[in-house]
């Protein structure tokens, strides 16, 4: 049952506290924001179809309902303290469910079938909840200070001269390496107030939380992995990087055009087999980001009618703007020469609608935060060519870029 409820910031439905929380907030204000599990996604082929079984839905002329999660890198890696409690994640259908589109606002409940009586009671304290929500999302960030970072910034260096070496020997083409760094604030940051700071400072990326375990994962990306409206497909290679002062280097760039053309070329390959025809390859183009600039490629095509979301999303995940090609090489490559689990980042950051259509984007740009602890991950690709402390700047300059957001500085 779903009933129309006044516009409200929605990272502000954060502050809820439900578990797991999950919020997916597109540039331009359409958002959606789900609370709690009524049902998640279960394994194999039918899962889908599993999920929305049963289902039923008595407010057709209100947005459709929406499964919202986020799913790991690497199903089979095993979790470090850091991402225990945020794993397992996954694509849930939400109890309580937020939309946002096109200025209006609709609240979405969603209970068992035994349950169907309390609805409209349930559905009038709700509205009383919504009104009455403090605005978290402007609550001020207590300063922070960075943790040492001991001998990581010298390790990393030296992975990626060990990378460039394997390179050279033929084993591979790229591997993107990442890296974690942390501070610690005086006081617990909001994550309300937190994912509202990146949407200021970032306003055209999609903005994602996952909460579980007393922790958030919350992040501004700015690379979609896969669009699918209705039998449209729209993906996007995002790759090369320079701070936005420099933006103009990337087209000169042979290391960062060689770079992103090995991204476009495992796009094209991985939905060639899906797609109706395949689309003439486009030159790439500079994107302007808020402290960030990087040469982007779109790629559109129509789908199959026999292809579904989630198998687009797994023929594009992991991208060789997260993991490196060939795929499987670049993946051993890493978790040999990386020293923490990736957890939730990099991984796909998921909306998938009743009626087919989805959105998936890489969880990029983003922060653990574990009461006063937030953790930044940030990665670099490695082609021939590469230098260990150029690679490291560029983590360096994505960290910064959410750190300055939460007007911090390390």
């Amino acid at each position: 049952m779903a009933i129309e409820v006044d516009p409200l910031p929605p990272e502000r439905l954060l502050a809820l506290g439900a578990e797991p929380a999950a919020a997916f907030i597109a540039p331009g204000g359409d958002a959606w924001v789900g609370l709690g599990a009524a049902r998640w996604l279960g394994p194999g082929a039918d899962a889908v179809a599993r999920l929305w079984s049963t289902l039923h839905d008595d407010s057709p002329s209100a947005p459709p309902p929406v499964a919202l999660g986020a799913l790991p890198y690497r199903a089979d890696e095993l979790p470090d303290a850091l991402w225990q409690g945020l794993l397992p994640a996954g694509l849930m259908l939400p109890e309580r469910l937020y939309i946002q589109q096109g200025g209006r606002a609709w609240w979405r409940l969603t209970l068992p079938a035994d349950q169907a009586g309390t609805l409209r009671g349930r559905m009038a304290q709700q509205r009383a909840v919504l009104a009455a929500l403090a605005a978290d999302e402007t609550l001020p960030l207590a300063a922070a200070v960075p943790l040492a970072e001991d001998d990581g910034p010298g390790r990393y260096a030296q992975a990626v001269t060990q990378a460039v070496e394997r390179i050279r020997r033929g084993e591979l083409v790229k591997v993107v390496l990442a890296r974690r760094r942390a501070v610690v604030f005086d006081a617990p940051p909001v994550p309300a107030a937190v994912l509202h700071r990146l949407g200021q400072s970032h306003p055209d990326c999609v903005r994602y939380a996952w909460q579980r375990g007393g922790k958030s994962w919350l992040g501004a990306t700015p690379e979609t992995l896969v669009r699918l409206d209705g039998r449209q497909l729209r993906t996007e290679a995002l790759a090369g990087t320079r701070p936005a002062g420099r933006a103009a280097e990337l087209l000169a760039s042979a290391k960062d055009l060689h770079e992103h053309t090995i991204v476009v070329d495992a796009l094209r390959r991985a939905i060639a087999p899906l797609v109706q025809r395949l689309p003439v390859t486009q030159p790439p183009v500079v994107r302007a980001l808020r402290g960030l600039a990087h040469l982007h490629t779109a790629i559109e095509a129509t789908l199959h009618d026999r292809v579904d979301f989630l198998r687009l999303v797994q023929a594009l995940h992991p991208t060789p703007a997260v993991c490196g090609l060939p795929a499987a090489n670049a993946a051993a490559l890493l978790a040999a020469l990386e020293r923490d689990p990736r957890g939730l980042y990099a991984g796909p950051f998921v909306r998938l609608s009743a009626r087919g259509d989805g959105h998936a984007v890489v969880s990029l740009r983003g922060v653990v935060l574990d009461g006063r602890l937030a953790v930044f991950p940030a990665g670099a690709g490695i082609v021939d060519g590469s230098e260990g402390e150029a690679e490291l700047a560029e983590t360096r300059l994505k960290q910064q870029v959410v750190l300055d957001a939460l007007c911090c500085t390390a």
